[in-house]
């Protein structure tokens, strides 16, 4: 059985297609992804200041994108497509 770390916020059919965290894998990708942000804007603020307003908001794009493709790679790759994060909390009840 495979171990989903995301499921579906919304049920099959549903226009949306978003993904929220089920697993405490999947919660650590999304602690990890806003570390990332939060790091970047540090440090786009910290050169930002020093004057290297350039650098700085490279170095906090370079942080985004690396966060983002992390996060939604993970998502797609380890997300259970069929159900959805109410099935999940239902079934954590029943244990």
């Amino acid at each position: 059985m495979t171990e989903y770390w995301f499921a579906r916020r919304f049920p099959v059919g549903s226009p949306r297609n978003a993904m929220a965290p089920v697993h405490w894998k999947g919660y650590a990708i999304v602690a990890a992804y806003v570390t990332l942000l939060v790091l970047g804007g540090v440090a786009f603020a910290w050169l930002g200041a020093s004057g290297r307003l350039v650098l700085g908001a490279a170095l906090f794009a370079v942080a985004a994108i690396v966060g983002a493709s992390l996060f939604i790679g993970l998502s797609s790759i380890k997300g259970d497509k069929t159900r959805t994060v109410a099935d999940y909390r239902k079934d954590a009840r029943r244990v």
